[in-house]
């Protein structure tokens, strides 16, 4: 194992891999004394032609009274963030992003952009979330991952929508990201780029696992990469898991029956959504 997919699972949350025809994603039910919910674990980016949906899945989105994800992240919603991810995102006129890295770094950075095809003139004029993240995607896009066509993003074209619901604003997910200290911004970015030939073979590894419905193997490898960034993982993952908690509770107090499609790095592993709703001494059962 090695760094990068920390940061992959991090930023990308998940990128997939074929699965094979009798196997489909992991997905729970969460239930009260009258009343349940269902946990389905989404990836953001798809290659084409691959196969995650099943009859099960398909009835549940249909009878849903609601669908909850993390954010609205259709095109139109995404417009309307498109300012202020630029703001928080970019630098002022005159930065460069350069100027908060030493030499070697710089070297790194650049050679990665060369690799990807990114101007480094674009590169410079960002902050280091925003380079890590563009560096991300651009590696597992040049793979064949599409991300115009991941889980959260079709499903919220299909569902209509007063029946979505959501758990944060885009502006606060930019904030995770844009809000971290500047050095574990550069450490991160840095990461990436001295990888950025092992992001995608790196990450087809982990969400092997997803797409088969093994969550128990996925969470073995998720933990273990995310050994050495505890804040980021803390800030990420289960800050927002335990914040989302709150939610689902009163969803089963009143006996509401919703799907629920968040990041599969939020339903695996100790301190999962899945997890802390066990201990919460609701039944959990897994359906596929």
């Amino acid at each position: 194992m090695n760094r990068i997919r920390k940061l992959s699972l991090a930023l990308a949350l998940f990128c997939t891999f074929p699965a094979t025809a009798h196997a489909a994603p992991a997905l729970w039910q969460v239930s009260d004394n009258d009343s349940s919910i269902w946990l389905f674990g989404s990836v953001h980016l798809l290659p084409d032609g691959i196969k995650w949906r099943s009859e099960t899945f398909d009835k549940i989105l249909q009878s849903a009274d609601a669908v909850y994800f993390e954010t609205d992240i259709t095109p139109e919603a995404q417009m309307e963030l498109l300012g202020e991810t630029f703001k928080r995102g970019m630098n002022d006129i005159g930065e460069r992003l350069s100027d908060s890295l030493d030499a070697k770094q710089t070297k790194t950075l650049t050679k990665a952009a060369a690799k990807l095809g990114m101007p480094m003139a674009s590169v410079e004029a960002m902050r280091p979330w925003m380079a890590s993240s563009a560096i991300t995607v651009a590696a597992v896009a040049q793979s064949g991952y599409d991300p115009a066509s991941g889980v959260d993003l079709l499903l919220e074209q299909e569902v209509a929508k007063n029946r979505q619901r959501y758990f944060e604003s885009g502006s606060q997910q930019i904030g995770f990201l844009a809000d971290a200290p500047a050095a574990e911004q550069i450490g991160q970015l840095i990461d990436v780029a001295g990888r950025v030939d092992e992001i995608a073979s790196s990450i087809e590894e982990m969400v092997k696992a997803w797409a088969d419905g093994d969550p128990e193997q996925l969470a073995t490898l998720f933990l273990k990469d995310l050994a050495g960034y505890d804040a980021l993982a803390q800030r990420l993952i289960y800050d927002r898991n335990k914040s989302w908690i709150g939610t689902i509770k009163k969803l089963l107090a009143d006996n509401e029956q919703d799907l629920i499609v968040v990041g599969t790095g939020h339903l695996i592993g100790d301190g999962s959504v899945v997890d802390l709703l066990d201990d919460a001494g609701f039944s959990v059962k897994r359906l596929q």
